[in-house]
């Protein structure tokens, strides 16, 4: 805490005579003698500001947190431009569990002192807690330029980062925090977790090497464990994925992640009951998420128990009413249980699905002038991958975000986008009974990607887990791909199960031909993919996730 400071009017000497000995006192590391001192001081002179922080600094001393944060407001209201009262307060505040109180004074510190690492640093804290990650990551940035060595800031910075989902800078900003205290294990572990996010397989490989390197440092790290399990997964090794999965909950049998990890990895590798039975013995013994409810639902409609996969995933839906996965699945396990009628009543398979024609930005002669540059954009995109890891393209491109290149086409695309979506959520009626129109936002965020696929190229069965609508732009379409044709080679298939999934009948399935210059829009717990076909020419996409914001 920051120390008293003379007043601008001389105190009574009787005052003045308390204060000193508060100081002594504290110098002497006696709280309680320095707390009277102090005390006495204020009761003689109520609007002694050095009174009130000496008595600041001796409650926290004592540990009395709420009599020092009253101490601090009665400087403060004394001084309101002091900014390390504000700070001081502030940080009170904070520890104490009162992040909104906090953010407001450590905000002004942070202003007011821009030499001070400490008040940026607590101020990306609190805004952390509050989740206000843009916020928070420009507190912790501002205290790495104060202190460019203060690793903690690094990795909180690298934590803030990684919440927006901007893992670039995130993973940049880990880096440091490795450069800082490469022998810490937590810091290796965070640079791995962040990797683990992302599809290259450079990436990826550079995170297993991460999280190796922290489990050689803390061989029983539990989630650095986990992590390796991901990062084995989608470098395609599922044994050594199972390996460190079963390790990570052996080790931390209470964390509902260590849980979900191995579940997951059982499900993947065909072992279904044994997935099940993980789900229900961490269940049992007091683990209880709604996510691990949902997985569990899964876990039995793989294994074919399908009844009582819909009674758990009725339960996670109801503790979770925006979990997409869930009601994909349930709409799954509805399908087989009560037949394609009821499966569409609750997904909206055929009401929920929308075709719109989208007009050509402004700038460009005509649509197919426009198509023509956007493609070429696609092609020639800043961050265009083929088949990413973990991915459901198969023989694709997929660009990552598409708006990272401010082409002409693009942002005239966006544009053109944003207000056909505004539009349609203008149109949305909220319906509580509608797991689609009960969440219906009122701001979002929106990510956006173009996929690139010749002949063969396709998109395997998904859905998007963390939207709540989703949409494909069709660019280009080849010849190859036509409304008559019986085989629906190139169309998308909404309602389509993964394959490790119990098959639904063909009236639970929906399929749409894609034309240049439609938009569609659905739900993203919709199962789909894209089928493949054959013949010449691109058929290029553009996809967007719509989330809460």
């Amino acid at each position: 805490m920051s120390g008293a400071r003379g007043s601008a009017a001389s105190p009574p000497a009787e005052v003045v005579a308390r204060l000193r000995e508060a100081w002594a006192a504290l110098q002497r590391r006696q709280p309680t003698a320095a707390r009277e001192a102090a005390l006495a001081a204020t009761r003689l002179a109520p609007d002694a500001f050095d009174a009130w922080r000496l008595l600041a600094v001796a409650e926290q001393g004592l540990g009395r947190s709420d009599a020092c944060i009253l101490a601090l407001q009665h400087a403060l209201a004394l001084r309101p431009d002091d900014a390390g009262t504000a700070l001081d307060l502030g940080t009170a505040l904070l520890q104490s569990g009162d992040a909104r109180a906090a953010r407001t004074l450590l905000q002004q510190a942070m202003r007011t002192l821009p030499g001070d690492a400490r008040a940026a640093f607590r101020y990306g804290t609190a805004c952390y807690a509050l989740g206000e990650m843009e916020q928070a990551a420009q507190g912790f940035a501002a205290a790495t330029v104060r202190a460019p060595d203060w690793a903690e800031a690094w990795n909180n910075l690298a934590a803030a980062l990684g919440q927006r989902q901007d893992y670039p800078a995130a993973i940049a900003a880990a880096r440091n925090a490795v450069r800082l205290q490469p022998q810490a294990a937590p810091t290796h572990h965070a640079l791995a977790a962040l990797q683990s996010n992302l599809f290259d397989t450079a990436s990826l490989r550079e995170g297993l090497a991460s999280v190796q390197r922290a489990l050689a440092l803390a061989r029983d790290f539990a989630d650095a464990h986990r992590i390796a399990a991901i990062l084995h997964r989608k470098l395609g090794d599922p044994q050594r994925a199972e390996r460190h999965a079963r390790e990570a909950l052996r080790l931390a049998p209470q964390d509902p992640a260590a849980v979900d990890t191995l579940g997951e990895q059982l499900l993947i590798n065909g072992r279904p009951a044994e997935a099940a039975s993980t789900y229900e013995s961490a269940l049992t013994r007091g683990v209880d998420t709604p996510v691990l409810r949902r997985q569990h639902g899964i876990a039995l409609l793989q294994d074919g128990r399908t009844g009582a996969a819909l009674e758990a995933l009725d339960r996670a839906l109801r503790q979770a009413t925006d979990d997409q996965r869930a009601i994909a699945h349930l709409g799954v396990a509805t399908a087989l249980e009560h037949g394609a009628a009821r499966a569409d009543a609750l997904l909206g398979l055929h009401r929920h699905v929308h075709r719109i024609a989208l007009p050509a930005p402004d700038g460009f002669a005509d649509a197919e002038a426009f198509h023509r540059a956007l493609a070429d954009d696609i092609r020639h995109h800043s961050r265009q991958r083929w088949e990413p890891a973990g991915l459901a393209a198969r023989n694709a491109y997929l660009s990552g975000d598409l708006l990272a290149d401010r082409t002409a086409a693009i942002a005239g695309f966006e544009q053109r986008l944003r207000a056909a979506i505004d539009a349609f959520i203008a149109g949305c009626r909220r319906d509580p009974d509608d797991p689609f129109l009960r969440n219906v936002p009122r701001d979002y965020v929106l990510h956006v990607w173009a996929t690139q696929a010749a002949e063969s190229g396709y998109i395997d069965t998904h859905i998007h887990e963390e939207s709540w609508l989703s949409g494909a732009y069709y660019v280009t379409v080849p010849d190859a791909i036509g409304p008559e044709d019986p085989t629906h080679a190139g169309w998308i298939e909404f309602g389509r199960p993964y394959a490790g999934l119990p098959a639904v009948e063909a009236a639970a399935l929906r399929l749409e031909c894609p034309r240049a210059g439609d938009l569609l829009l659905f739900p993203s717990y919709l199962f789909h993919r894209t089928l493949p076909y054959r013949g010449d020419g691109e058929r290029i996409s553009v996809s967007f996730d719509l989330a809460a914001a």
